[in-house]
């Protein structure tokens, strides 16, 4: 075992910031252990990916265009046949779920945990009379209680003052990704694990664009090409020369040739170093890549057309930020309805999302051009959510006129 590997061993013992994820009801030595081999082994803890969304900007644009555009969208909540809910109890509720934040803002932290590092835990908390929140827990803060075989039985919150808090199961919800790679630990799979060697790369090219401005002040240096020293005077003297005659806008990035036997050294990154900086946009592909945005909603302009940044955005909601909203609301409707006592889903309007609006009326246009018969097998085979939409958006039916319903033929006009 090399000294690097034990080095790295006892800073992981010693380390009191160091958390363990998963801790077993009858010995914490498991946790232990299995925190010392994630350690040596280089895999990141929660607190490595929450600190990429702070300092990587790459990462921090994309998750928070995610976060914060999915959490935008607006919602509405409909009961077990679909029909919407005009006065909601969820909805109520959400609109101020803490002291501190507003729906949006809600789902937008939800959004970033979930997306930095793949798992968001929500409290519920009941206060004094009638009161009662939820509030989001930082993950790094967390510990998974486990029986000896692998039943959830709990957490354990340290909260700020370093105090342990027990919280039981149904008083924490917990929002996770997939999790294939090491699925005991009950925790999800972060993006950012599968893509850390990026977030490194980036970050380094980053640092390295950053040092090549901050160092750009000047372009060379002009030495005494001789064994005899210049007088602080004489260098003085050819300072005020040189920048008397080289200095100027006119003149940016050039040398000036005197009969004074000089040296010029030229500082700054070489061409080859310069090259390794392009590399930042193959980063930034990449990273879209694993959430499954496209690059060019982030001024990937190489491949940019008006036509395929309209495309970008309709993708970016059908492939993104719907299914995550989607996904927070099922969960959170699940976990609200044992708590306030309803039986409602608070689910996304599509009706409202703008850059939708012209597919559907695509749609209703080519319905239009169809048989009538068959456009009632088509409105037969909508839910009521997708009937919904086409109808608020651009037609002229009702629900009730939907095929299988009341045998008339529906007719949708733009």
């Amino acid at each position: 075992m090399s000294d690097n590997v034990i080095k790295r061993v006892i800073n992981a013992i010693t380390n009191k910031n160091h958390t363990f994820q998963l801790t077993n009801s009858a010995s914490n030595n498991f946790g232990i252990l299995n925190g010392v081999l994630d350690y040596i082994s280089g895999k990141k803890g929660f607190n490595e990916y929450t600190k990429a969304y702070g300092d990587n900007p790459l990462v921090y644009m994309i998750i928070k265009k995610i976060a914060f555009s999915s959490a935008s969208i607006n919602r509405i909540a409909v009961n077990e046949s679909g029909d919407q809910i005009d006065n909601s109890r969820i909805l109520e509720f959400l609109q101020k779920p803490n002291q501190n934040q507003g729906m949006i803002d809600l789902f937008e932290e939800i959004n970033e945990y979930l997306s930095s590092t793949g798992n968001c835990f929500i409290r519920y908390v009941k206060g004094i009379g009638l009161g009662e929140e939820i509030v989001v827990l930082p993950v790094d803060s967390i510990e998974i209680v486990c029986s000896r075989s692998g039943v959830l039985l709990g957490y354990k919150y340290t909260n700020i003052n370093g105090t342990v808090i027990d919280i039981t199961i149904e008083d924490m919800l917990h929002l996770k990704g997939s999790n294939i790679v090491d699925p005991n630990t009950h925790m999800g799979l972060s993006p950012l694990q599968a893509g850390w060697i990026v977030v490194q790369s980036s970050s380094e090219k980053l640092n390295a664009d950053a040092s090549i401005f901050k160092n750009r002040g000047i372009v060379g240096l002009l030495t005494n090409d001789t064994d005899v020293p210049m007088l602080g005077k004489e260098q003085q003297e050819l300072q005020n020369s040189f920048q008397d005659s080289a200095g100027g806008s006119d003149k940016y990035n050039k040398i000036k040739v005197t009969n004074t036997r000089l040296r010029f050294l030229q500082t700054g990154m070489s061409p080859t170093d310069l090259k390794l900086l392009e590399g930042i946009l193959s980063s930034l592909r990449i990273l879209c890549g694993l959430y499954g945005m496209p690059s060019v909603l982030f001024n990937d302009n190489e491949t940019s057309t008006y036509n395929n940044v309209s495309e970008a955005k309709r993708t970016a909601y059908t492939d993104v930020y719907i299914p995550l909203g989607n996904k927070v609301d099922k969960q959170l409707s699940m976990f609200l309805n044992k708590k306030l006592g309803v039986n409602e889903l608070i689910t996304i309007d599509l009706t409202s999302i703008e850059v939708l609006k012209a597919t559907t009326n695509e749609l209703a246009q080519k319905l239009n051009s169809l048989n009538p018969l068959l456009v009632s097998t088509v409105m037969a085979e909508l839910s009521h959510e997708e009937v919904r939409s086409v109808i608020d958006l651009i037609g002229t039916i009702s629900v009730d006129q939907r095929a299988g319903q009341t045998g008339a033929t529906p007719t949708v006009t733009v």
